[in-house]
């Protein structure tokens, strides 16, 4: 029998490293982010349905279908000199390009005639329950901490997960991602986005039973974080799956740079913890404190307001 977890957060702050990571594990199957609880309790089913199969990360929304194409042809031949194009569809989370042209229209089908968010939801994640038996399917929605309360209605044993970082290095990432993707960007806006995840996050963290780990302990101690979640999960590992999931969710395995050495216009930008101090302005770190400061010192971040 299948278990189901979730990573529900945060935006820019580790979750598709930690999602990657996971998914190298033999006895899991990861799901790109669907954004599905988000939106499935108020939206009609064939709504969420067009939603689900064209405007999210795990129907690959903003890769022309002409590439997806393409990667299929030439990753064979890629995969020599760039070696992450290589890997199995199991060993890198899902997307609805994992699945036949049949296999898309026969969940398509299925998916639209069912009204109840809760019955829906369990029917998509049940079709990869269902298609490849993992001991643990978990899918990541970066926004789907406000949403926890509606997962644990659906799914009351499911484990959740939440990554988070330093908000001054989340409000930078998020002025990148912003400007790569064309979108307005505002650091006020940046910050309260930031507080408001963190919010739901301390909120949520007992009643729920939340596994909180940082962007940092990633960093730092990757080894030990991967030991512990797989605890939580109740997963067997050995020192090769450890390596194996380690490495191939690396920085330097997914992108072919060191840690640090930037790309302003990759998803993957610089990889690095305390970047803030080479962007933020006298002003700047003056409206975050009066916004955010008491949560840098409540997450260990900060231990006053004087930095």
């Amino acid at each position: 029998m299948s278990n189901i977890a979730f990573i529900v957060g945060h935006y820019k702050c580790g979750t598709t490293w930690l999602i990657n990571m996971l998914s190298l594990h033999p006895d899991i199957i990861g799901l790109a982010e669907t954004n599905l609880f988000k939106y499935a309790f108020n939206k009609k089913a064939e709504e969420r349905t067009k939603i689900l199969f064209y405007e999210t990360a795990w129907a690959e929304k903003w890769t022309p279908y002409s590439k997806i194409l393409l990667r299929k042809l030439v990753n064979p031949v890629r995969k020599y000199w760039k070696p992450v194009v290589g890997l199995k569809d199991t060993e890198q989370p899902l997307t609805k390009y994992s699945l036949s042209i049949f296999e898309r229209y026969k969940l398509r089908k299925k998916l639209i005639d069912i009204e109840d968010p809760k019955k829906y939801c369990q029917e998509f994640f049940g079709y990869f329950i269902r298609k490849f038996n993992p001991k643990f399917l978990i899918e990541k929605s970066a926004d789907h901490v406000r949403s926890i309360p509606f997962i644990k209605e659906t799914y009351p044993n499911s484990k959740l997960i939440v990554v988070y970082r330093d908000g001054r290095d989340f409000v930078v990432s998020h002025r990148y991602y912003a400007k790569n993707m064309n979108l307005s960007w505002n650091f006020e806006e940046s910050v309260n986005l930031w507080k408001e995840m963190i919010e739901y996050q301390l909120k949520y963290e007992k009643e729920y039973g939340l596994f909180s780990i940082s962007y940092e302990e990633m960093l730092n101690n990757n080894k030990g974080i991967a030991l512990k979640l797989l605890n939580f999960l109740g997963l067997n590992y050995d020192d090769e799956i450890l390596t194996n999931m380690i490495y191939k969710s690396s920085f330097e395995f997914r992108t072919g740079r060191k840690r640090g050495q930037a790309n302003k216009k990759s998803f993957y930008r610089k990889g690095v913890s305390g970047d803030w101090k080479n962007h933020f302005s006298k002003e700047e770190k003056e409206v975050f404190k009066k916004m955010a400061g008491d949560l840098l010192i409540k997450l260990k971040y900060e231990k006053d307001y004087n930095w």
